[in-house]
């Protein structure tokens, strides 16, 4: 007996369907899980816009870079000072966004490990600063 959801399918020239797909529950299962744990720019911006409160939006990069440009609205906490001293300070009611500069970037993934790892939750903001500034969102700068 074949199982479908493992076989390779006769396309032996494919890079694509030379693994055969998930079928379609364990595929809903993972797209839901998926989102459970990712956001992006346009949500983002949209619930800033619309005063949600049930979120904290964190730029986990180094200060020199938060200041030379940020999302609007964004806490600056850079992952490497993630310390159980300083996560203590987090609310743990609100849900906390991290972003690093873009998708060749994996601090927005450190932090949530860090966030996570502290019992927060957490979501992380695809494509980063990078992705949020493609799509033409405010970025704020702070002075010195």
């Amino acid at each position: 007996m074949t199982d479908t959801a493992t076989s390779a399918p006769p396309h032996t020239g494919s890079r694509v369907l030379g693994v055969a797909p998930a079928d379609s529950a364990e595929a809903l299962d993972f797209f839901r899980r998926r989102l459970r744990c990712e956001t992006d720019p346009y949500d983002v911006h949209h619930d800033i816009e619309a005063g949600e409160t049930g979120l904290v939006v964190l730029d986990v990069r180094r200060r020199e870079a938060y200041d030379a440009g940020h999302v609007a609205g964004a806490r600056s906490l850079p992952h490497q000072l993630m310390t159980p001293d300083v996560l203590a300070g987090l609310d743990p009611e609100m849900v906390y966004v991290t972003y690093g500069w873009g998708p060749g970037c994996n601090g927005g993934v450190r932090a949530a490990i860090a966030l996570s790892e502290y019992g927060l939750r957490v979501k992380e903001m695809m494509g980063g600063l990078e992705y949020w500034q493609r799509q033409g969102y405010p970025i704020a700068r702070s002075t010195p």
